[in-house]
């Protein structure tokens, strides 16, 4: 199935003393590409998270961002109170008021003065069960974020279809005005034959060459079958195969080539016009391929 290289998904987790949100977010890019952003005190699990996110994608550049938030009874958020330096500070000016004699009382006021008196902990010390729910929450947002590239994805290969049905036509209008123009392309190389037949000097290799080069010249069936082979294979590709999206660039290649030769070969206006419009659609489609993983 076609999946579209970009991509967004999000799951989360909440109990009483623990929040965890996953968001996945992919775009386009020619290798794979993993960005990982984890709690401080997960940082060592950020290849294992990557070997989970290689299952989901082959293509495209990926930013995860791991969230954990701990609720206890002195943190909130992640936000915790220093008890040892609170007692130090509060120590310190309790002794600076009755040594230098300062009136007053002592207020919270004075001690929220020292920064240090709150620290900020993204995750706390790291627990394995909290890790494998983290995972578990990971492996939601994974499926979320696929689910939502084969949408995109099917929409990809409906539009993509419709342009080789398109060049399809196209191909088989060169073809009719080859064989249009065939009987008047042959009157010509008849001509043209008798007057090397009729010079003074007749060169049978020459004459061999010439014909041969006069009927290529004309001749744009096999192109034709070549590209609607690339065409048949490229919407075998579609339906048949994941992570099409290099294959699909390689055809596209190949039916570029063969609209080249065709409209060398052709000495056709309107053939000519036709085979302007299907590079014009073999561009088109390069653009959206790039989107395919």
């Amino acid at each position: 199935m076609v999946k579209s290289m970009t991509g967004f998904g999000r799951a989360e987790l909440r109990e009483k003393e623990i929040e965890i949100s996953v968001e996945v977010r992919s775009v386009n890019n020619r290798f794979l590409d993993i960005q990982v952003r984890l709690p401080k005190s997960y940082f060592h699990l950020e290849h294992e998270v990557k070997s989970l996110v290689r299952q989901y994608a082959s293509r495209g550049r990926l930013s995860v961002f791991v969230n954990l938030k701990s609720y206890g009874e002195d943190t909130y958020d992640g936000i915790k109170i220093n008890q040892e330096f609170v007692e130090k500070y509060w120590s310190l000016l309790t002794g600076l008021k009755k040594k230098y004699k300062i009136p007053g009382k002592l207020k919270l006021d004075h001690l929220l003065t020292f920064q240090d008196v709150f620290i900020y902990e993204e995750n706390g010390q790291f627990a394995e069960h909290i890790w494998e729910k983290t995972k578990n929450v990971l492996k939601e947002s994974l499926k979320n974020f696929t689910e939502m590239r084969q949408r995109e994805g099917i929409e990809l290969a409906e539009d993509l279809k419709n342009r080789i049905d398109l060049m399809e036509e196209k191909v088989d209008q060169i073809e009719a005005i080859c064989d249009q123009r065939h009987e008047d392309e042959l009157s010509k190389i008849r001509e043209r034959v008798k007057e090397i037949v009729n010079s003074d000097e007749v060169d049978d290799t020459r004459l061999e060459t010439e014909i041969a080069l006069m009927i290529n010249r004309i001749d744009v069936t096999e192109e034709c079958v070549r590209f609607r082979s690339h065409n048949k294979l490229f919407l075998e590709t579609l339906e048949n195969e994941d992570s099409v999206g290099r294959k699909l660039n390689f055809l596209l290649q190949e039916m570029t080539r063969e609209a080249n030769t065709i409209g060398s070969k052709a000495n056709n206006a309107d053939i000519s016009h036709l085979v302007v419009e299907v590079k014009e659609e073999v561009e088109r489609i390069r653009e959206q391929v790039q989107n395919i993983e």
